[in-house]
């Protein structure tokens, strides 16, 4: 069965992107033969994403019949030379996890995301916002401060927090892999105008996926609510 063959709508109504740094050692060896790293500064970048989506569902599918669920996902950012064209960049999936069950069923039939089980749970008090994800492999732990003022860290490999911001929006693609070494992408349509975010503070983040790996935070964004389509993912072959 060809890695992503559907299109796919929903509705992204609650949406965190922590972004971090990595010594490009660290993580060459993470990804499959004919992808690279997107650097600066000798570094790479891990973009981890804890959204709730909102009827996801087939394109033309009645709105009733989707699913709402949350996903939460550690991706690399990642580049590849087509054959014919210029550069694309996207997201590297190395795993993921959903509390919904046919979720886990269908996306790891259909699509490269790794997906697994997991719940999770959000507590908003007046100056802080706690993310708990409950997993038997990967749980995690966050505290935001979104009445904060973002800060850049000082070890940032960014001159400004406007730098960053830009730099880590990442391209709207999905990268994988196929068995005979093309690239299948996921090239998501989304109102451009529509995709507004402001940078906030992280007051502290345990992740059990990054235990042992040499991470530096730099920016996280919380995102506006947003409608997204995934289309069918489309292969290309790669300059080798």
């Amino acid at each position: 069965m060809p890695s992503n063959p559907l299109t796919m709508v929903g509705h992204i109504d609650r949406c965190w992107l922590f972004t971090y740094q990595t010594p490009v050692d660290d993580v060459k060896d993470l990804l499959p033969k004919n992808l690279s790293l997107v650097t600066y500064q000798n570094y790479a970048f891990w973009n981890v994403v804890i959204s709730h989506i909102q009827a996801m569902r087939p394109k033309y599918t009645p709105k009733i019949f989707g699913l709402d669920y949350w996903h939460i996902a550690y991706r690399l950012y990642v580049k590849f030379q087509p054959l014919n064209g210029e550069t694309i960049e996207g997201l590297y999936f190395l795993h993921s996890d959903s509390n919904s069950s046919l979720i886990n069923l269908a996306g790891n039939l259909l699509t490269n995301f790794n997906l697994h089980p997991a719940s999770i749970e959000i507590k908003e008090q007046n100056q802080t916002l706690e993310i708990e994800i409950k997993s038997s492999s990967t749980p995690a732990k966050i505290v935001l401060e979104p009445n904060i003022e973002a800060r850049l860290p000082a070890h940032s490999a960014f001159s400004s927090l406007e730098m960053a911001g830009n730099f880590l929006k990442y391209k709207p693609n999905g990268i994988a892999i196929n068995s005979d070494g093309s690239a299948n992408v996921i090239h998501i349509t989304r109102c451009e105008e529509n995709w507004c975010y402001q940078l906030i503070e992280v007051k502290s983040a345990e992740w059990t996926f990054f235990k042992d790996k040499n991470i530096k935070p730099e920016v996280c964004y919380q995102v506006e609510p947003i409608d997204y389509q995934w289309n069918q993912g489309k292969n290309y072959k790669i300059v080798l």
